[in-house]
């Protein structure tokens, strides 16, 4: 059973209501859920929290902004930017030479074979 008092609830984190909030008194049953969601949605919308006051957001300094993202696309040094470059392009060549090389490993499977 639902505990419909958070005092009566131990942790388990299954109630979501005071007991005072509830208009039902009775248990719920299972075909008035989706009428008692639909109530619920309809006043979520005063329920939600619309942020800041707009004098807040008006107060707010974003003169360095600029200078902030500006900062942000050097966070990665270029020496690293292109050690990782160097990286990738070594790593595509050894791609590369792996690949020959299970073919060429194939090829003497194959041949082996012929051979015996």
């Amino acid at each position: 059973e639902v505990p419909m008092d958070p005092s009566q609830d131990r942790g388990l984190g299954i109630c979501l209501f005071r007991k005072d909030e509830l208009q039902y008194d009775t248990p719920i049953e299972v075909d008035d859920v989706l009428k008692i969601l639909k109530e619920f949605l309809r006043d979520f919308d005063k329920l939600r929290d619309d942020g800041p006051p707009k004098e807040i957001l008006d107060i707010r300094d974003n003169s360095k902004d600029g200078e902030y993202w500006e900062a942000m696309t050097h966070v990665i040094p270029e020496r690293t930017l292109k050690l990782w470059d160097a990286l990738g392009a070594a790593l595509l060549e050894y791609h590369k030479v792996l690949t020959r090389r299970a073919e060429l490993l194939s090829e003497a499977t194959i041949l082996q074979k012929q051979n015996s």
